[in-house]
């Protein structure tokens, strides 16, 4: 019974998840190929106006509209393209309705990477990029167990999230994923590369859309920005053999829920 009254829940919020009317001048200006998003209702809506994207190593939008480059903002470009973390930044823009500059969505937040750095020159950005992005949102930490955390508590060692690859974590997590919520993932893996230990190599979006679906938007070599349903069972299998663990260790999915405005 209570699984029925649950599902008639999730079916009722989600046929329309409203994008508040936010000051949408706050978040200008935008590169031109974007601007649709502005008319957009819902974050699927925001999101959809990325998708086809091309991938830019390195690629971002800065504050003022012009896609750049996060190491050369000075570098400009008339085509679009962007990274995992460009995409972010852009996207949360828009999502969260605040014009977020490059230096604030790429503060070293613990000062613990650079050159030199003991754990790698840019080990932990995709962790230091969510936190930025969400700083002053009503965020928590979603963890194993049905736990929850203060996002900015711990570093970028530790907590690290769910375990990509666990059963339990594809159990637990879709009943976790609530509409009207932004959910910022960051993608974390023990590596042997040299000059680092632990790599937050990958960050990605998610959002419920109905009942049954919900999406991961990221961007990709080689696609550019895509999403992928991982309320469908063959989708994420496809998705988790895409994301392999390699050799013994394992991947982790350090996950911000972060409500819209």
């Amino acid at each position: 019974m209570k699984k029925l009254v649950l599902a008639a829940f999730l079916t009722l919020v989600c046929n329309a998840i409203p994008v508040s009317a936010q000051n949408k001048t706050s978040i200008s200006p935008l590169p031109s190929n974007l601007k649709p998003a502005l008319d957009a209702k819902t974050p699927e809506g925001i999101l959809a106006v990325f998708l086809g994207i091309g991938f830019r190593v390195d690629g971002t939008t800065d504050e003022h509209g012009k896609y750049t480059l996060f190491s050369k903002p000075e570098n400009l470009f008339k085509e679009p393209g962007l990274n995992c973390s460009g995409f972010i930044l852009a996207a949360s823009r828009l999502l969260f309705g605040k014009n977020i500059p490059l230096s604030a969505a790429t503060r070293d937040r613990l000062g613990d990477s650079g050159a030199g750095a003991a754990l790698g020159r840019d080990w932990d950005f995709g962790w230091d990029l969510i936190l930025n992005v969400s700083e002053g949102l009503e965020r928590k930490l979603l963890l194993p167990g049905g736990m929850v955390a203060d996002p900015a508590a711990g570093s970028g060692l530790a907590p690290l999230g769910f375990d990509l690859h666990s059963p339990e974590t594809w159990r637990e997590l879709p009943g976790r994923i609530r509409p009207n919520h932004v959910y910022l993932v960051g993608f974390n893996r023990r590596t042997a590369q040299r000059g680092y230990s632990l790599l937050h190599y990958h960050v990605g979006i998610i959002i419920r859309t109905s009942e049954n679906n919900w999406y991961l938007y990221h961007s990709i070599k080689k696609r550019g920005v895509v999403r992928e349903n991982l309320g469908n069972e063959q989708n994420r299998t496809r998705f988790l053999n895409t994301n392999a663990n390699v050799g013994s260790t394992s991947k982790h999915m350090f996950i911000i829920e972060a409500p819209l405005p």
